[in-house]
């Protein structure tokens, strides 16, 4: 049987998935203070991440039940998913990926940004052909229109760029 690398303490700790619902939390809480449609998707994020992160303590925790949130959520890190030590280049290199997620976001807005990084990211990290990313990006642009711009009549954010006022309405 194959020796199983232990993940190191720093990531299997408590401290995390504290961290993480700490930051859900004061994201709810940052959300509130928007109007009723700019508050609505903030607030669906943060209240799942609340519920996913009391699970992720409830199970990183010597809490009744712990075990069994842990077997059934899968969140053992003796668990095949789990049985890789990402290096820190890895890792900052994923937060890069979010902060450009987020910063395209800002600028040219969701319609646009969220095409762009799925086909972006399925080229460079997913080694797809370019065709095959070209298509995940369509595909994204047209679930996202269909969703939200046709059937919910719900206008996604333009972007700094693209809004009346722009970069000076900030």
């Amino acid at each position: 049987m194959k020796e199983t690398p232990q993940a190191p303490r720093m990531v299997t700790s408590i401290w995390p998935a504290v961290l993480l619902l700490a930051f859900a939390v004061v994201m709810f809480l940052i959300a509130r203070g928007y109007s009723a449609t700019s508050a609505r998707f903030p607030a669906m994020v943060a209240g799942a991440m609340i519920v996913l992160a009391v699970f992720d303590v409830w199970s990183r925790s010597k809490i009744p039940g712990a075990q069994v949130v842990e077997t059934f959520g899968g969140t053992g890190f003796r668990q095949r998913e789990m049985m890789h030590n990402p290096t820190f280049a890895n890792q900052a290199e994923c937060l890069g990926w979010i902060a450009g997620a987020f910063a395209m976001m800002a600028t040219v807005g969701i319609l646009a940004a969220s095409p762009i990084f799925c086909a972006a990211y399925a080229r460079l990290r997913g080694k797809l052909t370019l065709a095959v990313s070209a298509g995940v990006g369509i595909g994204v642009l047209i679930f996202q229109f269909a969703v939200f711009e046709w059937a919910l009549n719900y206008e996604l954010y333009r972007g700094l760029f693209f809004t009346k006022g722009g970069v000076n309405a900030w």
